[in-house]
């Protein structure tokens, strides 16, 4: 599978020696190996951070209704998803690395991924053509809120007052999450089958820097969701992105 690299000019050859190949029209080094040789290019993934999450075979849209604080009226919400994933970090004793699988088998037989509720604060956290296709297809830009400052949100489909990103992502009420408060199945189930889950099927892996929650119950989306898989603009295939088509302007 590839992963694009931020390998400065400089440092190219030592890139290419540890089998790292260039793309000519993305001008981009890549690693091309299974998601756990990743490690080996950790140099080129962490840089200054701690830890970097990287999305693969699918990203997606979660998509539910909640009441505006505003004007009262019903308005859609949107958040971000992760399923699999490799982490790589830094505990001190060097660069390491988890795979996280999160295939579950549902009701029906079916093995599904396990996701992730996840949100960016920052339209630049966002791939270009992710970015575009939440602004075209529902209220969420970049606004002001008294408590976080500049920040990308979701804004009313009525009104287009910002509904603040810690309500709609972190407490336990919100209708994206499945962290409840007090667990019960039959309450989760019926939380979930009102959300829609768009899956976007990824060629490339992806370093996302994305906010991300973790829930017992993160199985339930796949579970009880209303699941769809969509291509993110027309001419692309819902069969897989590829990284030069996720980050074309």
């Amino acid at each position: 599978m590839r992963l694009y690299l931020d390998v400065p000019y400089r440092e190219k050859e030592q890139a290419k020696a540890l089998g790292a190949k260039w793309n000519p029209r993305v001008k981009k080094w890549y690693a091309d190996t299974p998601p756990e040789e990743f490690v080996r290019f950790s140099k080129w993934i962490l840089g200054d951070w701690e830890e970097v999450i990287i999305a693969l075979h699918e990203l997606f849209i979660i998509e539910g209704q909640r009441k505006c604080w505003k004007c009262k009226k019903n308005t859609r919400i949107v958040g971000l998803g992760i399923g699999g994933f490799v982490q790589i970090f830094d505990d001190g004793d060097g660069p390491q690395c988890d795979i996280v699988g999160n295939i579950i088998r549902t009701r029906e037989g079916v093995a599904k991924e396990e996701v992730h509720l996840a949100w960016a604060d920052e339209e630049e956290m966002i791939p270009p053509g992710l970015l575009r296709y939440l602004k075209e297809n529902y209220s969420v830009k970049t606004g002001y809120s008294r408590k976080a400052g500049k920040t990308y949100a979701n804004h009313c489909d009525c009104c287009g007052a910002i509904q603040g990103n810690w309500n709609v992502f972190n407490e336990p009420d919100s209708p994206l999450s499945s962290n409840l408060m007090w667990p019960d199945r039959d309450e989760l189930e019926n939380r979930m089958k009102k959300l829609k889950i768009k899956g976007i099927a990824i060629d490339d892996a992806i370093m996302v820097d994305w906010s991300m929650g973790f829930s017992p119950f993160d199985d339930a989306y796949m579970e009880y969701g209303q699941y769809e898989e969509i291509a993110l603009r027309d001419g692309l295939s819902d069969e897989g992105v590829s990284y030069e088509e996720l980050y074309s302007d």
